[in-house]
């Protein structure tokens, strides 16, 4: 009986292993067509094999989604479709923070729509970009990683003792509580659904899912809100200034792809 199993697992295990470099490649050679497609200025085909990719229930993840991402929005660059270039540009940012070439990209991109800088360089940008500079996974790493060297120092104090162990042990400590804050900054974010206002002017904010509503509120192009509900033409959002309301869904950009 048990010969049997071990030669099942071995007939079943290349067939398991098979199965991902058979789509990877499928994936590869559709990226190409894209590829040379843009290149040729079919922009429409090229748009709709990285969307296709993109919709893949096993499709590319972290660095290379970004990638696509990122292709997008040159795809919108391209077509002077600048509001949707930054939101496509900001996008990949989420899953690629430190891509130089994105940045300088979503800098240009706001730029010709007429928004203000992605990081504007006052101190509220400078720590926005630092606590986003690492994904979900790297900061969860670098966490782990920095409890290493305390749980060092906690040992050498348990079992030698002393000023100097004590005050490694504090330093540790301290800079383990620095390591968990991306992390912990992330994690929160990682649950956020936040939406890119796209509209070319200030519009109103509607108490209701229907244009005829009350206004609550204004936003304006360039602004990013928190989606709470969804309907086919209309998005719940939370405001800034607090309380909700409906936009009409094609005045946003989803950031969360």
């Amino acid at each position: 009986m048990m010969s049997l199993w071990i030669g099942l697992l071995m007939w079943t295990a290349p067939c398991v292993q098979a199965a991902p470099a058979s789509q990877a490649a499928d994936l590869v050679a559709s990226d190409a067509e894209a590829v040379a497609s843009y290149r040729a200025g079919d922009l429409a085909s090229a748009r709709g094999a990285w969307l296709a990719l993109l919709a893949e229930e096993d499709g590319p993840r972290g660095a290379e989604r970004a990638r696509l991402l990122h292709n997008l929005g040159n795809v919108h660059a391209r077509r002077e479709d600048w509001a949707r270039a930054v939101g496509w540009y900001a996008a990949s940012l989420r899953l690629r923070p430190r891509d130089a070439q994105t940045w300088r990209n979503v800098e240009y991109a706001r730029l010709k729509a007429g928004l203000e800088p992605q990081d504007r360089g006052d101190l509220s940008a400078t720590l926005y970009r630092a606590l986003s500079s690492l994904t979900l996974s790297e900061s969860a790493w670098l966490a782990l990683l920095s409890l290493a060297p305390l749980a060092l120092c906690l040992a050498g104090e348990a079992l030698r003792g002393g000023v100097t162990w004590r005050r490694l042990g504090l330093s540790s400590a301290l800079w383990f509580a620095l390591a968990l804050i991306p992390w912990t900054w992330n994690l929160a974010r990682a649950a956020d659904d936040p939406l890119l206002v796209i509209a070319e002017r200030d519009f109103a904010v509607h108490s209701e899912p229907r244009s005829d509503a009350p206004g609550v509120g204004t936003l304006s192009p360039g602004d990013e809100v928190e989606r709470l509900d969804r309907l086919p033409d209309w998005v719940k959002i939370g405001l800034p200034e607090g309380g909700s309301g409906w936009i009409a869904s094609d005045a946003v950009f989803a950031l969360r792809r």
